[in-house]
C-alpha cells in the first residue's frame, strides 16, 4: 500500500521540535537584531534638487536674465532628467540663482550632477565674458545631522575658529561621520585703505599700486641648485609678513632716489571688514559646525559617539567657552523611535489583554503568544533585508498586530469546534489549520498585496516614504501565516486538550456570565431581524455607503502634516537693497522679543545668511542683506504650537517694512501654503495681473502676508558719459568701470599673509569702499593721461538717478510671478486655494466673453470678495497655475488614489482566484465601499484632515474586510455543498460561527491602534483612526450587510435551480 504523502501542516506536527528551535533561534535573532538594527525617524529621502549660480557683476537684473538666465535655462532644458515646470531662475544685480529640479524618477542623481557638471564648464565658453563665475551645487539636499554652535561672549574669530578645528578632529575619527563644514566665520583681513589725494599728488593710479603689491605676494617655485651629489631647492623669502612689511613696501621710486612707500599714499590697517553676514546664539557671537552622516549608517550610534567626543572636548575648554547643539537629528530619530517602540508595546500588550478578557485562560494564552513571536522574529527578519527601523516600518507593526492574532483565532476557533465534536486533538489541529489555510493565505495575499502598488504608481518623496511600508507588512503577515500554519497547531495540541464547556455557577446552577455568549445571543436576533428585513438591511448599508462619501467630501485634505518638534524657524524679508545693519536691527529687535518667553531654550540667529538644511522638508533660503532667519528651540513640541499660536499672526507684521515668516517644521516642501503662479511672455503685463490677484487675497481673512516674488523695484545709479568730453580726456567705459569697481567695491584682494595655517587676505581699498554718497561719487577722480592727472567724474559724466527690477523670476522658461500668502493658525490651506480659486477663475481673460461684454468692464461677483471688489481682468496670455499645498496635494494625492484603485482590481482579482466566482468575489468586492463610512465618522470625530497616511489606513481597512468575508463565504459555500444547507440557512450558520473571531480581530485591531491615535502624531494619527473608526463601525456592516447581500444574491441563482430540476422531473 502506498504511503500518503504528508502535507507541511502535519511535517511541521511531526517535526515540531525543529519547528520549535528554528522559532526559538529567529526569536534570539529579532531580540539581538532591535538596539543594533540601522534607526532612522523616516525612511532616506532623495532630494532631487540642486542650483546654478552664474555671478557678472556690473550687469542688471534685465542683463542678467537676458544674456546669462535664458540660454543657462536653455541649456539646461536639453537634459531629460531636468523637470522644466518645477526649475525656475531668479535674475538679480549681478547674479542670476537656477534652482534646478530633477524628474522625480530619478534615482541615482550623483550620476546625472556629476554629467551636469562636466557639461556646465564646456558651456561656460558661450556665456559672456564678464561672467566670473559659474557654478553648480548639487549638495543643496544634503541634511545635516547636527547643528552645533561654539560660541564666546570674549574669544575672538580666530580663537574659536583653532577650537573648532580641533573639535572637527576628534569628530573625524568616528566613522559614521561624513562631511563637516564651518560656517559663521569672521575673517581677518589686512585693509590698504588709498588716499586718492595723495596718489594723485604722486602722479600714481591705484592699478599701479595693486600691480606692484600683487608682484610682491607672489610666490612660484625658485627653481633648484643641482649637481651630481645633491639636489637644493631654493626659496625666495615673502616679503609681505606683517602689517609693517606691508606699510614699508615701496611703490615707486622717483628720479631724485625719492622712495613712495605705501603708508604715504595709503592707511594700513588689520581689522574686521565690515560684516554681510553673522550667526550668533542667544546674542554670542558663535562658530556653526554642520555635521552630515555617511549613507547607510546609524544614526542613533553616530548621536551617541558625538556626544561622547563632546563631552571629553568640552573640558578642555575655556570656562566662557560653551558648545550647544541647535539641532540633534539624532536625538530626534532616538526619541522618535522609542516613542513608537513604547506604543507598539502597549499595543501588543492592550491586543493580548482584549484576548485575554475574551478568551478562555489556555486558548488566549495560545492565540496572544502568537504576537510577539512574529513580531520579534518580524525584527530580525528586518535586519537580515536592510530594511532600517523608523516610524513607517513601526506603523506597519502597530498596524498588523489584529491581523496577526486572526488567523491564530481563526484556526483554534476551528480546533476547538472540531475536539468538540469527538475528533482527537491531533487530528483536528491538523485538520483545522488545513482547512482554513486557502482561506487565510488568500485573505493574507489580499492585504499584503495590495500595497506594492503605491511603490509603481508613487514617485518622488511620496515614493520613498512609503518604500518600506509593503516590504513591512507582507513580511510580518507572512511570518504571521508560518506561525498560524507550523507553530500553533502543535501549540494548541499541547495546551488546549479539551473542548470549551459552559460554565455553571455551583451555588445558582445558573450559567455563568460570558461576555462572548451575550454577544452572541444578541447577534443571533440582530442577524434574525436582518434576514426579516433583508432589503432594508441591505439599504441601510448602500445609504452608508452614500452618506460615507458625501461625509469624505467636507473633510479638509492635507498633504503631509506638520512635523512635532521642540523647534521651529524665524524668516525675515526686507526690500531688496536693504544694508545687512537694517536688517539686523530688525532681527535683533524680534529676537530680543522671542528670547523673553521662558517656554523658549534659544536663538540662533542667521543675518545676512541661512541655516544648512537641518530637516529634510525644509530647503535653506538664498542669503542676502536683506534676508535673516533664526532657528528657534522651545522646552518641547507642545510650547512649539503654543509660541506659534500667540506670536505668528501678531508679529508677521510688527516691524514697517519687514515680512516675518514664523515656518513651523513640516513634511510640505512648498515653501508657502498659498501660491499663484502667474506667467505671460510680455512682461511688462505681469506686475498689474499680480497687483490685481494681491487684492483678491489681501481681502481673504484666512491669509496673511500676502507678497509675491517680483521684489520691490530697486534703486540704482546710473553714469551716463558726455561722450565729446569723455573722448577728449580719452576715458571710455572702462576706465570708470575699473576705476569704480576698485573704490566703491568690496576691495581687491592683492596677497596672503600666513600665520601658520591661518591665511590673513591683504585687501586693497578705498576709503570709500564701505560708506559713500552721491556727492563722493561725483567728485570721484577718474585717471587720465595714463594716470599722471585726474578729473572728477561729473566732468566727464552724468549721474541719472533710476530703479531696476529688483528681481526677475523666469519658471520653465518663462517670466513668472507668484503671489504668495500665509494661512491664518488654524486655517487649512487647502480649502484656502480651494476658495481662491473660485475668486482667480473669474479674473482669467476668455476672449469669446470679453468680446460679448466689451461694455461691461466692471463685472462685480458676490464671490470675489467680502468687501465687494469688483472683478479685474488678467490680460490676455496670462497663465495661472496654482502651488504651495495644493500643488504637492495634485502631485501626492492624484497617484497614492490611482494607487488605491489598482490596489482595489488587485484584491477583485485575488477573490475570484479563490472563489472561482465572479458573483461571490464581486459582493465582498462591493463590500469594501462599507469602509467609507467608518472612515468618514473617524475622521470628523478625531478632527483629521485626510493625508496619505489615511490611504494606507483603508488599503489596510479593506484588507479586514476582504479578510473576513472570505472566510465567511467560504463557510457558507462549504455547509451548501457538504451540509446541503439552503442559501439562507448556510450563510446565516456562517455569520453566526464567524462573528466571534470577526468580533476578536476588530477589537484587537482597534485597540492595537489606540496608541497611535492617543500618541496625536500629525501623521500617524490619521491613519490609526480610520483603522481604529473603520474597522468597529465596519465590522457591524460585515456582520449584517455582507450575508444579506450573499443571501439576496443566490437566493434568486438557488430558486431558479430548483424551478429547472422541477421542470426535468416533469
Amino acid at each position: 500500500m502506498e504511503k500518503k504523502k504528508r502535507n507541511i501542516v502535519e511535517w511541521a506536527m511531526h517535526y515540531r521540535q525543529i519547528i520549535i528551535m528554528v522559532v526559538c533561534c529567529l526569536i534570539a535573532f529579532g531580540i539581538y537584531s532591535l538596539p543594533n538594527m540601522r534607526k532612522n525617524e523616516f525612511p532616506d529621502f532623495t532630494i532631487r534638487q540642486g542650483t546654478v549660480v552664474a555671478v557678472a557683476p556690473g550687469n542688471t537684473a534685465e542683463e542678467m536674465e537676458e544674456q546669462v538666465a535664458k540660454p543657462l535655462e536653455n541649456y539646461l532644458f536639453t537634459y531629460k532628467e531636468v523637470k522644466k515646470e518645477k526649475t525656475y531662475s531668479m535674475s538679480r544685480d549681478g547674479i542670476v540663482y537656477i534652482q534646478v529640479q530633477l524628474n522625480d524618477d530619478l534615482n541615482n542623481k550623483d550620476e546625472f550632477w556629476s554629467k551636469f557638471k562636466h557639461g556646465v564648464q564646456n558651456f561656460k565658453a558661450q556665456l559672456p565674458s564678464n561672467v566670473l563665475a559659474l557654478q553648480v551645487n548639487d549638495d543643496f539636499g544634503d541634511t545635516s545631522s547636527l547643528l552645533i554652535t561654539m560660541e564666546s561672549e570674549d574669544k575672538t574669530y580666530r580663537e574659536l575658529s583653532d577650537m573648532m578645528d580641533d573639535l572637527q578632529d576628534r569628530l573625524r575619527t568616528i566613522n559614521s561621520v561624513g562631511r563637516l563644514t564651518v560656517q559663521g566665520m569672521q575673517q581677518e583681513q589686512i585693509s590698504v585703505y588709498l588716499d586718492n589725494d595723495r596718489l594723485a599728488k604722486y602722479g600714481l593710479s591705484d592699478q599701479v599700486v595693486a600691480a606692484t603689491l600683487f608682484q610682491k605676494g607672489f610666490t612660484t617655485t625658485g627653481g633648484r641648485v643641482k649637481d651630481a651629489a645633491y639636489t637644493k631647492p631654493i626659496h625666495v623669502e615673502k616679503s609681505l609678513n606683517s602689517v609693517y612689511d606691508i606699510e614699508q613696501q615701496i611703490v615707486y621710486s622717483a628720479p631724485d632716489g625719492t622712495n613712495v612707500r605705501l603708508k604715504d599714499i595709503a592707511t594700513v590697517k588689520r581689522e574686521y571688514p565690515d560684516v554681510e553676514s553673522r550667526i550668533t546664539n542667544n546674542g554670542k557671537k558663535c562658530l556653526l559646525l554642520s555635521v552630515e552622516m555617511k549613507k547607510g549608517q546609524n544614526i542613533v550610534k553616530m548621536g551617541e559617539a558625538i556626544n561622547k567626543e563632546m563631552a571629553e572636548f568640552q573640558k578642555t575648554l575655556p570656562k566662557d567657552v560653551s558648545i550647544y547643539r541647535i539641532t540633534d537629528q539624532s536625538k530626534v530619530v532616538d526619541d522618535s523611535v522609542a516613542n513608537f517602540l513604547h506604543e507598539l508595546v502597549i499595543a501588543i500588550v492592550a491586543v493580548v489583554i482584549v484576548v485575554m478578557l475574551l478568551l478562555p485562560f489556555k486558548v488566549a494564552l495560545v492565540a496572544a503568544s502568537t504576537i510577539p513571536i512574529s513580531i520579534f522574529i518580524s525584527l530580525g527578519l528586518f535586519n537580515a533585508f536592510g530594511i532600517e527601523l523608523n516610524t513607517a516600518t513601526l506603523a506597519a507593526l502597530i498596524v498588523t498586530l489584529g491581523m496577526i492574532v486572526d488567523n491564530s483565532i481563526v484556526i483554534i476557533d476551528n480546533y476547538l469546534e472540531q475536539i468538540g465534536e469527538g475528533k482527537s486533538r491531533w487530528h483536528a489541529s491538523i485538520d483545522a489549520t488545513t482547512h482554513f489555510f486557502k482561506s487565510i493565505f488568500s485573505a493574507t495575499c489580499a492585504i499584503s498585496i495590495t500595497f506594492f502598488p503605491f511603490l509603481i504608481v508613487c514617485v518622488g518623496q511620496t515614493h520613498d516614504f512609503l518604500l518600506s511600508f509593503p516590504w513591512a507588512i507582507s513580511i510580518v503577515l507572512g511570518i504571521s501565516l508560518a506561525v498560524a500554519s507550523l507553530l500553533v497547531p502543535f501549540m494548541q495540541f499541547f495546551f488546549i486538550r479539551k473542548p470549551l464547556k459552559e460554565k455553571v455557577n455551583p451555588e445558582t446552577g445558573k450559567k455563568a456570565f460570558s461576555f462572548l455568549d451575550v454577544l452572541q445571543k444578541y447577534y443571533d436576533k440582530l442577524l434574525n431581524l436582518c434576514f426579516a428585513w433583508p432589503k432594508t438591511t441591505l439599504g441601510i448599508g448602500l445609504a452608508s455607503i452614500f452618506v460615507g462619501a458625501l461625509l469624505m467630501k467636507q473633510i479638509p485634505q492635507q498633504t503631509m502634516p506638520t512635523a512635532e518638534r521642540n523647534q521651529f524657524a524665524v524668516e525675515i524679508y526686507m526690500p531688496t537693497g536693504t544694508s545687512f545693519e537694517k536688517t539686523s536691527e530688525v532681527a535683533d529687535s524680534l529676537e530680543h522679543i522671542l528670547r523673553r518667553d521662558k517656554r523658549i531654550v534659544s536663538v540662533t540667529s542667521f543675518k545676512g545668511c541661512a541655516s544648512p538644511r537641518f530637516h529634510t522638508a525644509y530647503a535653506p533660503q538664498l542669503p542676502g542683506t536683506n534676508y535673516a532667519q533664526f532657528v528657534v528651540n522651545t522646552t518641547d513640541d507642545k510650547a512649539t504650537e503654543a509660541i506659534l499660536d500667540d506670536d505668528a499672526d501678531k508679529y508677521s507684521v510688527y516691524f514697517p517694512e519687514a515680512v516675518i515668516k514664523f515656518k513651523q517644521l513640516s513634511y510640505n516642501e512648498a515653501s508657502s501654503p498659498i501660491e499663484v503662479r502667474l506667467s505671460n511672455t510680455n512682461e511688462k503685463v505681469l506686475t498689474g495681473d499680480a497687483e490685481k490677484v494681491m487684492e483678491i487675497m489681501k481681502a481673504m481673512p484666512e491669509l496673511t502676508l500676502v507678497r509675491t516674488n517680483f521684489n520691490e523695484p530697486q534703486a540704482t545709479t546710473m553714469i551716463r558719459l558726455k561722450e565729446d568730453e569723455a573722448a577728449r580726456l580719452g576715458i571710455t567705459n572702462a576706465t570708470i568701470e575699473t576705476t569704480l569697481a576698485m573704490r566703491y567695491g568690496s576691495g581687491m584682494s592683492i596677497a596672503n599673509v600666513w600665520e601658520g595655517d591661518h591665511q590673513v587676505p591683504i585687501v586693497l581699498k578705498s576709503n570709500r569702499s564701505d560708506h559713500s554718497n552721491t556727492d563722493d561719487l561725483l567728485n570721484e577722480q577718474i585717471p587720465v593721461a595714463g594716470g599722471l592727472k585726474t578729473v572728477p567724474l561729473r566732468q566727464v559724466a552724468d549721474l541719472v538717478p533710476s530703479t531696476q527690477y529688483g528681481q526677475i523670476v523666469r519658471r520653465n522658461g518663462v517670466p513668472t510671478i507668484t503671489v504668495m500668502a500665509e494661512t491664518k493658525r488654524g486655517c487649512n490651506a487647502m480649502q484656502a486655494t480651494a476658495k481662491l480659486q473660485e475668486k482667480v477663475k473669474c479674473m482669467e481673460y476668455d476672449s469669446e466673453a470679453d468680446s460679448e461684454n466689451v461694455s461691461d468692464k466692471n463685472v462685480s461677483d458676490k464671490n470675489v470678495s467680502d468687501k465687494n471688489i469688483s472683478v479685474k481682468k488678467l490680460s490676455p496670455g496670462t497663465n495661472v497655475v496654482f502651488g504651495g499645498d495644493f500643488e504637492n496635494s495634485e502631485e501626492t494625492m492624484s497617484p497614492v488614489m490611482m494607487a488605491l484603485i489598482i490596489a482595489a482590481i488587485i484584491i477583485f482579482f485575488i477573490l475570484v482566484a479563490h472563489f472561482r466566482k465572479i458573483n461571490l468575489a464581486a459582493i465582498i468586492f462591493c463590500s469594501m465601499l462599507l469602509s467609507l463610512f467608518g472612515t468618514a465618522v473617524g475622521l470628523e470625530i478625531q478632527g483629521c484632515p485626510f493625508s496619505v497616511t489615511c490611504t494606507l489606513g483603508i488599503v489596510s481597512l479593506m484588507g479586514i474586510i476582504v479578510r473576513n468575508g472570505i472566510i465567511m463565504y467560504d463557510y457558507a459555500e462549504e455547509l451548501r455543498e457538504t451540509e446541503h444547507m439552503d442559501v439562507r440557512s448556510a450563510i446565516w450558520h456562517s455569520a453566526s460561527r464567524r462573528m466571534r473571531p470577526i468580533f476578536l480581530t476588530s477589537a484587537a485591531a482597534s485597540m492595537g491602534v489606540i496608541p497611535m491615535i492617543l500618541g496625536g502624531s500629525g501623521l500617524w494619527m490619521p491613519m490609526g483612526t480610520v483603522i481604529c473608526y473603520g474597522t468597529l463601525i465596519s465590522m457591524v456592516f460585515i456582520l449584517t450587510v455582507v450575508p444579506i447581500a450573499y443571501f439576496l444574491v443566490f437566493e434568486g441563482t438557488e430558486k431558479e435551480r430548483q424551478r429547472v430540476l422541477d421542470m426535468e422531473k416533469e
